[in-house]
């Protein structure tokens, strides 16, 4: 099944064609499309190739970001009535995004970072003022410096928050449970109130947490019964208060990525089957993440239209782009075998880090010394990449941006290990052998890097489980 489903504040049908995804398709009676011929629609693979990394002039930026007016189009920069933007805020902000691109951001052979601690939080992402969200029991909470941690509260009669993402206004997005509302794509069909609603949510300085709801996911006449119960997981946000994510599966197959704002409303796409997860969103509106589950890809979707970004082989690979910069660059991970060579188990397939430039070559950036698996979880404007580097491969549960592979079971996927930072420069390092002797502290995962280089993550200090965010 392809094509867009979108809801506005009513419940009237619109439909947006996508390109074709392979694997097996089926309608929405559940019979099977014809497989098609992927291999001539993917973008050309020149990998593996080690530590690419694209630089960019002047002149690319201007036509990169003359591209993406386009994609802009008609989005409300104000926000109303939920984000409090303004057009000129965001366009400051992709401007500080491009000068610290001809800055030529890099990381010294020899850096060393400073520890910041930030309780017993655990951070998933961080902005480019230093601004990090992270979570501790149901409950989402913003660190700001010179300031303690804040609790972002819950909807009304909510009962839980996870913050997922931030962006450069201050604006954070995640899920959150509690009363909220589906949207009926279909005239027939009412508009669901539900009382326990897993769904995305904003949250500003003004307005506190506000859920977005859901929309109603096909085939209606059979699903409408259950819309309540389909989860719904906000996973990015960029500086025009876009917000991306991905449903939960249901009746085993069934998955879509969404895209939400303020005067469209929420759009389903990507394909229900291969299930489709949109992880991260640029502020160009490019949204990345995968379609499929086992035999998924990496894809990007822009515009109405996908495009499958590949893997280390061909379609019986899996990979999944878990992070976007505003330059096209994409990180996340691919099989180095096919899974036919690992019994079709994920998690018992050799994985790597990869990086996937704008014209389409994919890199893969090794693993730490002795490691079999690593993946990459983030990806700042410079082309600095942060990930895991280890030996275990684990479910970490819906509502993560690591791409899936143990179905409805595990949820998205996660590599057990030691964090590590990567760059053109200096290629793949452990991030605990870049922080001071004697500190107190061991890294253990990583979620999220800034333009400046600033990376957030959990770790134990001093036996203690604690959030921490290392600066340059």
């Amino acid at each position: 099944m392809s094509g867009s489903l979108t809801s506005g504040s009513g419940g009237g049908r619109k439909t947006v064609q996508h390109g074709g995804h392979g694997g097996r398709r089926v309608n929405q009676a559940g019979r099977e499309f014809p497989r098609e011929d992927t291999k001539n629609s993917r973008r050309r693979l020149t990998g593996p190739r080690a530590g690419t990394t694209i630089r960019r002039g002047v002149g690319d930026l201007a036509n990169y970001h003359s591209q993406q007016e386009h994609a802009l189009h008609g989005l409300d920069l104000r926000q109303a009535h939920i984000i409090d933007l303004s057009v000129e805020d965001a366009v400051k902000s992709i401007v500080l995004l491009a000068f610290l691109i001809l800055l030529d951001v890099s990381v010294a052979g020899a850096q060393v970072y400073t520890v910041t601690d930030l309780g017993p939080m655990a951070p998933t992402a961080i902005n480019n003022l230093g601004q990090v969200v992270g979570n501790r029991n149901g409950s989402a909470f913003l660190w700001s410096k010179g300031q303690a941690a804040r609790n972002l509260g819950t909807l009304f009669e909510g009962t839980s928050t996870y913050a997922a993402s931030i962006n450069d206004l201050g604006v954070v997005t995640g899920t959150a449970v509690g009363p909220g509302l589906v949207i009926s794509p279909d005239s027939s069909i009412p508009n669901e109130a539900c009382s326990d609603l897993t769904q995305p949510f904003v949250w500003t300085q003004t307005n506190g947490v506000q859920g977005l709801g859901t929309v109603g996911v096909p085939p209606y006449e059979i699903m409408s019964p259950y819309w309540c119960e389909i989860q719904f997981y906000g996973t990015g946000i960029n500086a025009f208060g876009q917000v991306v994510g991905y449903t939960t599966e249901y009746e085993d197959n069934y998955q879509w990525a969404f895209s939400w704002t303020s005067t469209a409303g929420m759009t389903l796409f990507g394909s229900s089957f291969p299930p489709s997860v949109a992880n991260a969103v640029s502020d160009g509106g490019e949204a990345v993440g995968q379609t499929g589950v086992l035999l998924g890809q990496a894809n990007s979707w822009r515009d109405g239209v996908d495009t499958v970004l590949g893997t280390f082989g061909d379609l019986d690979y899996s990979s999944s782009a878990n992070a976007i910069n505003d330059v096209g660059q994409a990180a996340g991970w691919s099989t180095t075998i096919a899974l036919n060579d690992c019994d079709w188990n994920l998690a018992t397939c050799p994985m790597r880090a990869v990086l996937w430039t704008p014209t389409g070559e994919i890199s893969d950036l090794g693993t730490l010394p002795g490691d079999t698996l690593s993946a990459a979880s983030g990806i700042n404007v410079a082309g600095q990449v942060i990930g895991a580097s280890g030996k275990t491969l684990v479910g970490q549960g819906w509502g993560g941006n690591g791409g899936s592979g143990f179905g409805g079971d595990g949820g998205s996927v996660a590599v057990i290990g030691r964090p590590f930072i990567w760059s053109a420069s200096t290629g793949m390092q452990d991030l605990n052998t870049l922080i001071g002797a004697g500190s107190g502290w061991v890294l253990n995962s990583v979620s999220g890097i800034n333009a400046s280089g600033q990376i957030v993550g959990s770790g134990t200090w001093k036996g203690q489980s604690h959030g921490f965010l290392l600066t340059p």
